[in-house]
Order: structure tokens, then sequence, then C-alpha cells
């Protein structure tokens, strides 16, 4: 098997493990209350059974594919204080929470050395000098996450 192959396959593994995890996982009793966590289509926008004793809510999960063939999912909290970034494949960009910071122009998220820009609904991921475009997974069911203009 030569390089190319190999990396056909892990990608196929990869995409499986994903559609596996979000696409059969069965439903889950929280609190009483049963919530599936199976979405339609991406970008996966979930919903969670709230409680008085969830203390934060969020947006929804989007997924965003980039250059280098990045994909990963971005949760917004409901304040737009902080965003959940984590890979759908690969291990970039690292999971983490990006803070929201002060722009000049659009909206600014930082957080593990990663840079998270957007206008609209394209995004920038930076780290460094380098920088990589992403634009949301298409979903005929779903809008996709708009930042503003």
């Amino acid at each position: 098997m030569n390089r190319t192959t190999i990396f056909v396959i892990l990608v196929l593994v990869v995409v499986l493990a994903f559609l596996a995890v979000f696409y059969l996982k069965p439903l889950s009793i929280a609190a009483g209350t049963a919530t599936s966590t199976a979405p339609a289509a991406l970008p996966i926008k979930t919903t969670t059974a709230t409680t008085a004793t969830t203390s934060s809510a969020n947006l929804g999960t989007y997924a965003y594919e980039c250059d280098e063939h990045v994909i990963f999912l971005m949760t917004p909290a409901a304040d737009m204080s902080t965003l959940k970034i984590a890979p759908l494949t690969g291990a970039y960009p690292p999971s983490s929470t990006l803070i929201r910071k002060t722009s000049s122009s659009g909206v600014r998220y930082e957080g593990k050395g990663v840079i998270f820009t957007a206008h609209g609904e394209t995004v920038t991921l930076g780290e460094g000098d380098s920088a990589i475009n992403c634009s949301p997974v298409g979903n005929p069911d779903s809008a996709p996450f708009n930042f503003g203009d």
C-alpha cells in the first residue's frame, strides 16, 4: 500500500467514526426528559433538555470546512462571549474554548494560540503567521450560523 491509499483509508475511518457518533447515538435520558442528539445533516445543530440545573446554553453546533481539508465543529455560547471549537477530522484546530476579544472589524475570538475571526457566514482560523479560510458545511434543513457583517 502506498501513502495515498493509507491516507484515503484513514479519512474513511474518521468519517465513519463521525457518522457512528453523531448519527447512530442512542436516545439519551437526562433529568427525566428524553432528547435525541442525532442530527439530520450537517451542519450539526443540536439542542439539549433544559432544566433548572442547566447553567449555560448554546446556540447549536455548526460544521465548517476549511482550506487544507480541515473540518471542525463550532458551538457559540448563548451570549456569544465564547465559542467552543473541536476538530472533526485530524487534530486541527485543537479542542478549546475561545474567548471573544475586541475587534475593529467583524468578530474575533482567541484561545490556545488559535485566532478565530468571522464576517457573516465565513470564518478564518489563524495561528501565528498562518491562517485558513473556512465556510459552513451546507445543510438544506438549517441556515448557516451568521456572525453579522
